[in-house]
């Protein structure tokens, strides 16, 4: 096959207008390119409040991430010294549960930044694809509204209780899962509304 000289110095194949085949690296690169856009809306003051909500899920678990590794150092170097403080374990124990429902709208609306195993896309395709994804958004949100209610009643029924060892209120425990839960849900709605009608009616779909 012939070759051409690539913009960057190396050697690419020639394609001669013809379709690369499937499973060749050329066909795959481009794959499902709409799924590695982030997620929000297509424009005005809205998408502004997205991005905005994402820098902050990208700042809170960034944070959550240092005191985990702050907290567990502290752990071993309690090993060595004097005096226990048990509220450590607890406490770090609790931002890996708060960092994963935080997080989990963020990776929602980024997909490039989570692993993802994508089968159905190459089995599925066109509309049924599109059909397939909207079914799996109604599904996340249909889960999120559920578990929003009933972390919605553990907020409102602990709210004397403490944990154990540090003696936080389980009110806050509890509201901090149930915001991430709402987050996924808003994720979910908004993927539906800006993606899955839109692409399953034929229609183009802003890029980000």
């Amino acid at each position: 096959m012939a070759q051409q000289d690539d913009p960057r110095g190396n050697d690419a194949p020639e394609t001669d207008g013809k379709a690369p085949e499937p499973g060749s690296s050329v066909a795959t690169e481009g794959l499902h390119t709409e799924d590695k856009e982030p997620l929000l809306p297509p424009r005005g003051p809205m998408r502004t409040i997205f991005r905005a909500i994402g820098l902050i899920e990208q700042i809170i678990g960034s944070l959550l991430l240092v005191m985990i590794l702050i907290l567990v150092l502290a752990q071993v170097a309690q090993r060595y010294l004097p005096g226990a403080a048990p509220w450590t374990g607890e406490l770090a124990r609790l931002s890996m549960v708060w960092a994963a429902f935080l997080m989990a709208g963020y990776l929602m609306a980024y997909p490039p930044y989570h692993i993802a195993i994508q089968v159905v896309d190459y089995v599925a395709k066109g509309r049924m694809l599109m059909a397939v994804k909207l079914f799996v958004n109604l599904v996340i949100l249909s889960t999120c509204l559920f578990m929003i209610y009933g972390s919605y009643t553990l907020v409102t029924t602990t709210v004397s209780q403490v944990t154990p060892a540090g003696g936080i209120s389980l009110r806050f425990v509890n509201s901090i899962p149930l915001v991430g839960l709402i987050l996924v849900a808003i994720r979910a709605a908004l993927g539906i509304v800006v993606r899955d009608i839109p692409a399953l009616r034929g229609r183009n779909v802003d890029a980000a």
